[in-house]
């Protein structure tokens, strides 16, 4: 089976995600919680995905468009913050 990615959706996505950055921060994404290390959340990761596949345009084909875009941008997040922890020495 292919691994096909809606490059359109993920654009989208990706725009919308350094948006939402923008506004409110990497610690939006973070589940709030005793752990030491910090774990995304998935209802605001699969938010972002949502509002970018209702702005793009067009129909989508693949129906698992959707699941691989989320884990297009959960990757885009951990890379952010995975850079930021560096920055900050931890």
């Amino acid at each position: 089976m292919h691994n096909v990615v809606d490059l359109a959706l993920c654009a989208a996505a990706r725009r919308a995600l350094h948006r939402v950055l923008e506004d409110r921060g990497l610690g939006f994404f973070v589940k709030p919680g005793r752990g030491r290390a910090p774990h995304l959340d998935t209802r605001r990761i699969a938010w972002v995905v949502e509002a970018a596949r209702r702005r793009a345009r067009g129909r989508h084909r693949d129906p698992d468009a959707v699941a691989r875009t989320r884990r297009v941008v959960r990757r885009e997040l951990i890379r952010c913050m995975a850079a930021r922890m560096v920055h900050a020495g931890l």
